[in-house]
């Protein structure tokens, strides 16, 4: 036996901690290659430094052989915004950015790598890591990699942890043609794969079937359409977490998922689902959570351990499950109420069943759910109280969701409740009219939302000193009195919405946390001073207010201000040089803004609105808006913008949706390129000095040929809202109505020619005007095609021909025109035109005939008539030109051959004059004898 001294023990144990703190040298190579190609957010590799690579952060050495076998750079600044359970979401912080080196193909005895919530978007995913055979946890989730997926990845046998998950917000585009190569993980516990595109993969079921140790699995958003109902052997037994969400399967759920009797979280929401629930579900008794949110098809009924006869309601039984912990039937298709014995089920921490189409009261033996942690009902129609005595034994309660129940809400006012909230969704409930005091006490509270709750009050100022509130929202109210002079001291406050109320006096200092402002529709007065700096980071909405000296601020210390808007106020000066580098919607509508657009040498990439109309701005068309390459609306109206159109607007605004010029100075044709704008389906250039001929191509307007929405306007910039003239009337379309808005609007103009043809496969329009112009011809005979047609206005024209009988088809016809042109024959009938009885639609053209004018066509003799037919009426009309020619023609052929005879033939001649000479005499003689009997007898 040998015997060490404690010296050399101790020797030992020196040299090992050196060798520990040392690294391989080409190792720290490869990390220092690795750092020269990232940007460092984070300052983790920005501190590498020295010699001893495994003392720097993130990495972690073998303590034996010193090499490096963990390296750990996620992005430490992910800040869960609300974490309790698993109901949090997460704030984004840039992390690392740039590319991921192959150098690190050195770090060959790599057991752990992650590098997720990092931005290296634009980066193919890395080939290279198939080759780290040691690898046992491996998360590049949320990292914005795109590209395919190398089957080679398979060779990781020895994996245990997988996480290549991509959020909507931070993915870009990861493919995996198959799925075949997972089986090759024999040793994998976790998997998700959320955001990877499946979508040619048949087999992933039987891949994944084949992995016996797998506990989790969670894969969403994969386009995976096929889900077998079957398993000839379920393999993946040990699985405790099953979540499938946003699939498109369209099928029932499948039998062998009754076969996962270890399963404890069964997640199939939004995937789709069809059909009665299997049975064999009811074999799941360890299930804690069950999630079938969004999914409307479900129907039938629900086996005895999860409930019964469903039907469309929920089952009674289901308040047998006393185990569930997580019940989410939110976004389903249901009705009925809730079960009244509802607080049966103790152990729940999740109740969620919002927007769920339920009626009824709420139970009050809700108060029974003494664990629940979170409690959402909204988007129900509900009825009845809810009182102190649902709420009462809820003191775990973190999470109380009732906004759009209808319900009435009845605290009292000195009420002090159990539990400390951190989010309170009461909005479109009748909450007033006093501001609750209750929430006072809610000390903790982060979200509060009490809009349009009925409140006619003052805001108090308790609500103030909520200093761990990140989102407020008292909009729509009858909210009175003044804000604070200053909010900085709410250093959490992300959100703040206190729109359409009555608040008075001068907007307040505010915190530099702010990244959502709206207090739109109000009394706010003064003006946003100069030294006031500025925290806006997303959106800053003043509008239809009184403030005034704002344009100033903006943009140019607003770098990362989204959405701006001011309209509707007083604002007054010039437009600076970076107002384009907003980076989504500008709106300054309605003010009093004079100047020429400065010249700006950027425009947003994403920048998608700009509204200026109506103030007093100059110049020609804004140049530099051809950098804008994603606009989708521009409004230019009511201002003293003038020269031509530009042909670049036709080319540079692929995306145009909205185009609105009316009411400017703007002369020369309307540009025959402007056809070129596929996703138009406003234009609006009313009220100007253009000329020239309507442009050909109109059947270009391909969205204008739909019936439907083609704009995702509304999708990107949420509540937008659009004035129009149509009818006579100045409109104004909320969001729904402004993504189905199709309308062409060149009244009073000076265009010359004939109505296109073309015009007419423009089926889609719901307003046309061409009046107060100088259009000649016909109108197309298929003007009837345009069958969604509300507003037609061609008055004040030069229109001849008659009204085309095609007319009588357009059913949703409200407004009609066609006053002061020189239409002929009778006005068609039709059920929507007979309604439409004003005769001053027709006024101004005389030989009109028919109801609902006084002329009748078969007394008129107006001509030509012809009961409407264009056809018909070009045809008598060509008839009658050649009767004249032809009568013409006789006639001056008959005098010639008279002249030349008689020039001719002497005798001829002489015997013709003689006979006029006779005839005269006679003709003479015939008037004088009156007169001479007339003389003798006086």
């Amino acid at each position: 036996m040998c015997y060490f001294s404690p010296n050399f023990i101790l020797l030992l144990l020196l040299i090992q901690a050196f060798l520990a703190n040392c690294c391989i040298e080409h190792e720290r190579d490869a990390l220092l290659e690795f750092k020269a190609g990232v940007n460092d957010k984070s300052s983790r590799p920005a501190s590498w430094r020295g010699e001893k690579c495994c003392n720097w952060a993130g990495i972690r050495c073998n303590n034996r052989t010193s090499r490096v076998v963990k390296l750990n750079l996620r992005n430490p600044n992910m800040e869960p915004i609300y974490d309790e359970g698993t109901f949090y979401y997460w704030k984004y912080h840039p992390g690392l950015t740039g590319k991921i080196s192959p150098s690190l193909l050195f770090l060959s005895d790599l057991k752990h790598l992650d590098l997720s919530f990092n931005n290296f978007s634009g980066n193919k995913f890395p080939e290279f890591i198939s080759t780290f055979r040691n690898l046992k946890y491996l998360n590049l989730s949320n990292t914005g990699l795109s590209g395919m997926i190398h089957p080679q990845l398979g060779n990781l046998s020895k994996l245990l942890y997988f996480d290549l998950g991509q959020d909507y917000y931070f993915s870009d585009f990861i493919l995996s043609a198959d799925t075949w190569w997972l089986s090759n993980m024999r040793s994998l516990k976790y998997i998700d794969m959320s955001g990877v595109d499946f979508k040619d993969s048949n087999n992933w079921v039987q891949s994944l079937n084949k992995l016996s140790s797998l506990e989790v699995l969670v894969l969403s958003d994969n386009n995976l359409n096929q889900i077998p109902n079957t398993l000839t052997l379920v393999n993946f037994t040990s699985l405790r977490v099953l979540h499938l969400s946003d699939q498109d399967f369209n099928t029932t759920i499948p039998n062998w998922m009754g076969s996962l009797h270890s399963l404890n979280v069964l997640i199939l929401k939004g995937c789709n689902l069809v059909g009665p629930y299997p049975a064999i579900l009811g074999n799941l008794t360890n299930l804690v959570q069950l999630d079938l949110s969004s999914d409307y098809n479900l129907n039938g009924t629900i086996p005895t351990d999860i409930g019964n006869s469903l039907k469309g309601t929920i089952p009674i039984d289901i308040v047998n499950l006393t185990n569930l912990v997580r019940l989410d039937l939110s976004g389903n298709n249901l009705n009925g109420t809730i079960p009244t014995d509802i607080g049966n089920l103790t152990n729940l921490v999740q109740l969620d069943l919002s927007f769920s189409n339920l009626n009824g009261k709420i139970p009050t033996n809700i108060g029974n759910l003494t664990n629940l942690v979170w409690l959402d009902l909204s988007g129900n129609n509900l009825t009845g109280l809810l009182s102190e005595t649902h709420l009462t034994g809820l003191s775990k309660l973190k999470h109380l969701g009732l906004a759009h129940t209808n319900i009435t809400i009845l605290f009292g006012s000195e009420w002090t409740p159990s539990f400390q909230l951190n989010e309170i969704r009461l909005g479109s409930n009748k909450l007033g009219p006093k501001f609750p005091s209750w929430i006072r006490r809610q000390v903790q509270i982060e979200n509060l939302d009490l809009t349009d709750t009925g409140i006619d009050d003052c805001i108090p100022d308790w609500v103030w000193s909520l200093s761990s509130l990140r989102y407020l929202s008292l909009s729509t109210n009858i909210l009175r009195g003044k804000l604070p002079a200053s909010l900085v001291h709410m250093t959490k406050l992300e959100y703040m919405d206190l729109s359409n109320n009555q608040l008075v006096g001068k907007i307040p200092f505010l915190p530099t946390s702010l990244w959502y402002l709206d207090l739109s529709n109000n009394s706010l007065s003064g003006e946003l001073r100069k030294h006031f700096k500025s925290p806006y980071k997303n959106k800053l909405i003043v509008s239809n207010n009184h403030t005034a000296e704002v344009v100033e601020l903006f943009p140019c210390g607003l770098t990362s201000l989204g959405f701006l808007d001011l309209s509707s106020n007083s604002l007054s000066g010039h437009l600076p040089p970076c107002w384009s580098n907003i980076s989504a919607l500008v709106k300054l509508a309605n003010n009093r803004l004079s100047g020429l657009v400065p010249r700006s040498s950027s425009c947003s990439v994403e920048l998608g609105v700009v509204s200026l109309e109506n103030n007093s701005l100059t110049g020609e068309f804004p140049f530099d808006l051809q950098f804008c390459k994603r606009l989708q609306l521009l409004d230019l109206g009511e201002n003293n913008f003038h020269g031509i159109i530009p042909d670049w607007v036709g080319e540079s605004f692929s995306h145009m949706a909205f185009l609105i010029l009316r009411s400017n100075l703007f002369s020369g044709n309307i540009p025959s390129r402007l056809t070129q704008l596929n996703n138009l389906q406003v234009l609006d250039l009313a009220n100007n000095n253009l000329s020239g001929h309507l442009p050909r191509g109109l059947d270009n307007f391909t969205c204008m040929t739909e019936q439907l929405s083609c704009s995702s306007l509304g999708g990107i910039y949420f509540g937008e809202s659009l004035i129009a003239m149509t009818k006579g009337l100045k409109l104004e379309f909320d969001q729904g109505g402004l993504l189905l808005w199709k309308s062409i609007d060149l009244s009073n103009n000076n265009i010359i020619g004939e109505i296109p043809r073309e015009i007419v496969v423009l089926t889609g329009l719901l307003n046309l005007n061409l009046s107060n112009n100088h259009l000649i011809g016909n109108i197309p005979l298929e003007i009837g095609n345009l069958i969604s047609l509300e507003s037609l206005d061609f008055h004040m024209n030069n229109l001849s021909g008659t009204i085309p009988q095609s007319m009588s088809a357009l059913y949703s016809l409200e407004k009609l025109n066609f006053s002061y042109n020189n239409l002929s024959g009778s006005i068609p009938t039709g059920y929507q035109l007979q309604a439409l009885d004003d005769s001053s639609i027709y006024s101004g053209n005389p030989y009109l005939c028919g109801p609902p004018l006084e002329m009748s066509c078969r007394s008129s003799g107006r001509f030509p008539h012809n009961n409407g037919n264009d056809s018909n009426s070009k045809n008598t009309g060509d008839r009658y030109k050649w009767l004249y020619l032809f009568i013409e023609f006789g006639f001056v052929a008959g005098f010639l051959v008279v002249f030349f005879i008689l020039l001719f033939k002497v005798k001829w001649r002489y015997t013709y004059f003689q006979m006029v000479d006779t005839v005269f005499d006679r003709l003479y003689v015939l008037m004088l004898k009156p007169k001479l009997k007339w003389a003798s007898a006086h």
